[in-house]
């Protein structure tokens, strides 16, 4: 595979491994309550090894990503190996192919070609619960190889690391952080680029309550699925029962799943800004419950997947704004879009029907969004206002805790509709 240049870090790696660090913020919506290693000692690993055994192992730790660990060649590397080409690929070697996994059908009767990626990346490190992993100012980054949380995991906090170069050429070259059947995570000031697959995924099992903000999701890529220099695999929520704020962040050039829901699940996505997006933003599918209000989206050709039946998504407008005030005790705050289509859903029962544990949602409006992002998501970022915290959104009218019910709508499972065929995450 062709390895890019290594990222450069600022000034704060100097000594960086000599800083104690702790979580900065506290968790916020449905991750409230999380605290991840809490009162241990924070450590930094000493090599790649050192940290696979720390996430791993059954200890409350407290690590401390120092510097950047680069996996790339730590797994081999698979040299003439199968891959496709899929119908996505008209752009050769802009495009992106995929690997053909064990097990999956996914590349059907698409034409099979030869291709050279990283083993490493294919497969995240195993996160056990009651960890926090925080990076050093700017230095923390984790190269060809994400993080996996599965099989019950829970409190954890994943802030200020930036996950990078996990065989960016390839479908299915890796996901940077993928969840499947967790509890109580907080994902904050994380920037993701340079993947195969998904930045963001929850698979079928609940992820429970978690909470996504003040991250960066950088599509911008030599190898793009839809032949644009922006990625299209991006954010994907298919856990039945998951419940997910998303708040505060960062979405640009990226051109489909930013993101894609299925199924029984719970997102309030509020303050966040997508830049640059040459396909479609949200996908919402058959079961979902979204709530989408106060996020700028500014050139974003499709906001709102037409092509996908909408589940029940409540895309707040101007017009809808007060409609809110009598099951969340405020108005909800519309959405600002900019040189963008159109942000379809008005179903009110999605207030109704909303779950327990979110608590306050202190949404800023969209004339203090793009620059509160573009400031504040991302790494090396945690000084800037200290934004990891709800609490530190600037004040404004329109908090008020999201009401409870116990209404919880079935699932469904469909077929997958990109290239028609069966959906794998």
């Amino acid at each position: 595979m062709v390895l890019l240049r290594p990222l450069l870090v600022g000034a704060a790696f100097l000594g960086a491994s000599t800083q104690a660090q702790s979580v900065v913020g506290t968790p916020f919506g449905f991750a409230s309550g999380a605290t991840g290693g809490g009162n241990a000692a924070p450590a930094a690993p000493k090599d790649t090894n050192e940290l696979k055994e720390w996430l791993s192992d059954p200890t409350p730790r407290v690590i401390l990503i120092d510097k950047e660990f680069n996996f790339i060649g730590t797994e081999d590397t698979c040299t003439n190996c199968q891959c496709c080409i899929p119908e996505s690929n008209k752009c050769g070697d802009a495009g992106q192919n995929a690997i053909i996994t064990k097990g999956s059908n996914w590349c059907g009767s698409y034409p099979t070609t030869k291709c050279t990626y990283d083993n490493a990346g294919l497969q995240g490190m195993e996160v056990a619960s009651d960890k926090t992993i925080i990076g050093v100012g700017d230095a923390g980054v984790i190269r060809g190889k994400g993080l996996r949380l599965v099989n019950g995991v829970s409190n954890i906090i994943i802030q200020n690391i930036h996950i990078t170069e996990l065989n960016p050429q390839y479908i299915w070259g890796g996901d940077a952080i993928s969840l499947d059947g967790t509890d109580k995570i907080w994902i904050d000031h994380v920037k993701v680029s340079l993947v195969g697959r998904q930045m963001f995924v929850t698979g079928y099992e609940s992820s429970g309550s978690v909470t996504v903000s003040n991250s960066e999701f950088d599509g911008q890529t030599k190898w793009s699925s839809s032949c644009d220099g922006h990625h299209y695999w991006s954010v994907l929520g298919y856990g039945k029962g998951d419940q997910i704020t998303f708040a505060n962040n960062y979405l640009h050039h990226t051109s489909g799943r930013s993101p894609k829901i299925e199924f029984n699940s719970y997102w309030h996505a509020y303050n966040n800004l997508w830049e640059n997006n040459s396909g479609h933003a949200f996908d919402v599918g058959e079961g979902a419950n979204v709530l989408i209000e106060g996020n700028v989206f500014s050139n974003v050709k499709t906001p709102m997947n037409p092509e996908n039946k909408p589940g029940s998504t409540f895309a707040v407008s101007a017009q809808d704004a007060s409609s809110c005030t009598s099951a969340l005790g405020r108005p909800c705050v519309a959405n600002e879009l900019t040189s963008s289509g159109e942000l379809s859903g008005n179903d009110e029962a999605v207030l109704s029907s909303w779950p327990k544990g979110e608590g306050d949602s202190k949404v800023m409006t969209t004339d203090k969004v793009a620059s509160y992002v573009k400031a504040n998501a991302g790494v090396g970022k945690l000084g800037a206002g200290s934004a990891s915290s709800s609490a530190s959104v600037p004040p404004t009218p329109t908090s008020s805790a999201v009401p409870s019910s116990s209404a919880t709508p079935s699932s469904s499972a469909h077929a997958r509709r990109h290239h028609g065929r069966r959906h794998h995450y």
